[in-house]
């Protein structure tokens, strides 16, 4: 026995001798010999088993079972075979329970690493998200700005066209007054005109006359015979 060694089992399987007597030493030998086979193959069978669990324990980190053989059996603890059975499938649910419940905490540890990846995924996103919104923000910010910017020169754009058209409108209004006065004085020169053209022809007709008159006269004073030196002048 070594120091390393956790259990020690021994299963052996129990069974009633029976004496016969020695006219069926034939036939019982033949049982005796099936039975003896029998037996083995079942305590075979049954130390596979123990070997199987044994390396159960090992994969989960036990230290290993130890078949003993042919030893004393003071120092050791002896099932029946039903015990010994009852031990096995208490082993081999207790591994299979162990498995499952290692197989689901490293479902569970794949789900969280899973979940921790989408959490980290699903962060970095909102972070993008967050970021692209605060640059929106600025650029939205920047549109305003500039659309105030573009409002107060259109406001300032219009009242000086507005402060321009009234201006124009005034000096429209003084031209229309300038040209009504020159009109007025246009038909005033106009008339003076026509006034003094009217007058150009009265002293036309008015000089023609007299250069007729002076003419006949001339003729008259020329047809008489002059008498003296004035009347030659």
């Amino acid at each position: 026995m070594t120091e390393g060694t956790q259990v020690f089992l021994l299963p052996i399987s129990t069974s009633d001798s029976t004496k016969e007597p020695l006219s069926t030493v034939t036939s019982q030998a033949q049982d005796s010999s099936l039975s003896a086979n029998r037996l083995v193959t079942e305590k075979q069978q049954e130390e596979a088993e123990w070997e199987s669990i044994s390396r159960l324990l090992v994969t989960r980190g036990f230290k290993p079972l130890c078949l003993v053989k042919g030893a004393n059996l003071r120092d050791f603890i002896v099932f029946d075979k039903q015990s010994s059975q009852r031990m096995r499938q208490a082993f081999k649910t207790l591994m299979e329970e162990t498995t499952r419940q290692q197989s689901m905490i490293q479902e569970l540890i794949e789900t969280n690493q899973q979940l921790k990846s989408e959490l980290q995924l699903e962060q970095n996103r909102a972070a993008h998200q967050e970021q692209r919104a605060n640059d929106l923000q600025q650029i939205m910010d920047s549109v305003k700005c500039k659309i105030g910017e573009l409002e107060d020169e259109s406001l300032n754009r219009v009242c000086q066209e507005q402060n321009r058209i009234k201006d124009l409108q005034k000096e429209y209004k003084t031209l229309q007054m300038k040209c009504q006065h020159y009109k007025k004085k246009q038909m005033e020169q106009e008339e003076t005109i026509a006034s003094l053209q009217k007058e150009i022809r009265r002293f036309a007709k008015e000089e023609e006359e007299r250069v007729i008159t002076q003419k006949r006269l001339f003729t008259h004073l020329c047809r008489r015979v002059p008498h003296s030196v004035l009347d030659k002048q």
